[in-house]
């Protein structure tokens, strides 16, 4: 059941929503680089509570959302909900079923992508295109395709170091690929995609440096480059989408 309230009441409810992520996503970053004991002991917490609003936030759209709208907010709080829980996994110690926090977030986070582009692709149904947007579409998703395949090679195959885990990073690559080329595509029709293409394409760097990180051993020592780009590149795809709608709202 959805809000059928005014939208214009509640604009300031994501906005408080997002000064909330940044405290929490800020604070979490500023834990990774402290020599505080206190506040990097809560480093996780931080991290995954900034996350969880997130999905806060695409269950807020997908409550006020109607019609289309409302099946696309809620694809974005499945998969945000999704990426939470391998957000989460740290804190559960042993009680996580993958005791590495590899391959089962892989597959947490790729079914949360999936959950991105069907949100993407009703998001471009909306809207009318010419054959030259539709072909544009196809484009994007095959440069994001090659450019994924690229990254994978350098960050993953060429490292030395877990070669178990490079086939399944291959594919968990593509699928990112894939929601990048997608969410660019759909921009063709509708601007604010390009926030959320933004964000998926920050999503898509997070894999490639976590991927340096274990298949090359190589680690970022003065900030979490990878918390960064993931957890800048999440909040654009979400806030990225809703801004589309709240657009539409006060035209």
């Amino acid at each position: 059941m959805t809000s059928t309230a005014p939208p214009t009441r509640t604009f300031w409810i994501p906005l408080l929503l997002w000064v909330l992520w940044a405290g929490l996503l800020t604070l979490g970053l500023l834990a990774d680089a402290t020599p505080s004991a206190g506040l990097k002991a809560n480093e996780t917490w931080l991290k995954a509570g900034s996350s969880l609003v997130l999905v806060a936030t695409a269950c807020w759209f997908a409550w006020r959302a109607t019609g289309v709208w409302h099946h696309v907010a809620r694809y974005l709080a499945v998969g945000m909900a999704l990426g939470s829980m391998g957000d989460a996994s740290p804190l559960l110690g042993n009680w996580w079923p993958d005791p590495q926090r590899t391959l089962l977030n892989m597959v947490l986070f790729g079914i949360g992508h999936l959950a991105y582009i069907r949100a993407s692709v009703l998001a471009a149904r909306m809207s009318p295109s010419t054959p030259k947007q539709a072909n544009g579409w196809y484009a994007s998703l095959a440069l994001w395709l090659i450019a994924g395949a690229v990254l994978w090679y350098f960050a993953a195959w060429r490292g030395a170091h877990h070669s178990v885990l490079k086939w399944p990073a291959l594919a968990y690559t593509l699928l990112l690929a894939t929601t990048a080329g997608a969410t660019l595509g759909t921009a063709l029709t509708r601007r604010w995609f390009a926030v959320v293409a933004l964000g998926a394409m920050l999503f898509v760097a997070s894999d490639a440096l976590l991927a340096i990180w274990i298949f090359h051993d190589y680690r970022y020592p003065h900030v979490d480059l990878v918390w960064l780009t993931y957890g800048l590149g999440q909040m654009l795809i979400v806030f990225g989408a809703l801004g589309d709608w709240l657009s539409l709202q006060r035209d």
